[in-house]
C-alpha cells in the first residue's frame, strides 16, 4: 500500500506561483519600458538628459534581457509540466536523477537571470526619482518599484522550487524501486556485477 505524497501539492503550488509571478514580472517590464519610451518623446524629458540615446540604450538592454527571461520561463514551464505529468518517472521518483537535475539547474538559471533583470531596473530608481522630482517627468515610480519587487519575488520562488525538487522524494516508491528486479539486476554482488 502506497502512502500519500505529502510534498506533491506544495511543489505544484510553488510551481503555480512561479508561473504567476514570472508572468506579472514580464508584463511590468514591458509596461515600464513602454512608459520610458513615451517620456523620451515628451518635451519635459529634454532637460533631464544630456543624451537621450544613451538612456534609451540602457532601457533597451533591460528590455532585451527581459525578453530572454520570457523565453527562459516558457522553456522552464514546458519542461516542468513535461517532467511532472507526462514522464513515466516523476520528479519525485528515485530513478529520475537526470530530469530532477535538469529542472534544478534550469530553476537556478532562471532565478539568476530574473534577479539580474530586477537589479537592472532597480538601478534606474535614483535617476527616475531625480527626473520626477526635478523635471516633473510623467513616469510612475510605483510602477518601477513594482517591477523590480516582482522580479525579486519571482527569483525567490524559482529558488524555492529548486530546493523543493532537491528534497522531494517518495519514500515508498524508493523502497519499491530498490527492491525491483530490474534494479537488483544492476546491483553489484560480492564486488562483481552479474
Amino acid at each position: 500500500m502506497t502512502t500519500r505524497d505529502q510534498w506533491k501539492p506544495w511543489v505544484w503550488a510553488v510551481f503555480a506561483f512561479n508561473c504567476l509571478f514570472a508572468t506579472v514580472f514580464a508584463l511590468l517590464c514591458w509596461e515600464t519600458y513602454r512608459q520610458f519610451r513615451n517620456i523620451t518623446k515628451s518635451a519635459a524629458f529634454a532637460p533631464a538628459l544630456t543624451d537621450v540615446k544613451e538612456w534609451t540604450a540602457l532601457f533597451d538592454g533591460a528590455a532585451g534581457s527581459a525578453f530572454f527571461a520570457v523565453i527562459l520561463v516558457v522553456i522552464f514551464t514546458v519542461c516542468a509540466i513535461y517532467y511532472m505529468i507526462f514522464t513515466r518517472k516523476g520528479l519525485s521518483h528515485p530513478g529520475s536523477r537526470y530530469g530532477k537535475g535538469f529542472m534544478v539547474a534550469l530553476s537556478f538559471m532562471a532565478a539568476l537571470h530574473i534577479c539580474n533583470i530586477a537589479t537592472h531596473f532597480f538601478s534606474f530608481a535614483p535617476a527616475i526619482k531625480y527626473w520626477v522630482t526635478t523635471f516633473k517627468v510623467d513616469f510612475s515610480r510605483l510602477l518601477l518599484t513594482a517591477t523590480y519587487s516582482f522580479g525579486y519575488i519571482s527569483t525567490f520562488f524559482f529558488l524555492l522550487f529548486a530546493f523543493m525538487l532537491v528534497v522531494w522524494k517518495r519514500t515508498d516508491v524508493e523502497i519499491l524501486y530498490a527492491e525491483s528486479p530490474s534494479t537488483a539486476a544492476h546491483t553489484p554482488q560480492n564486488g562483481h556485477t552479474p
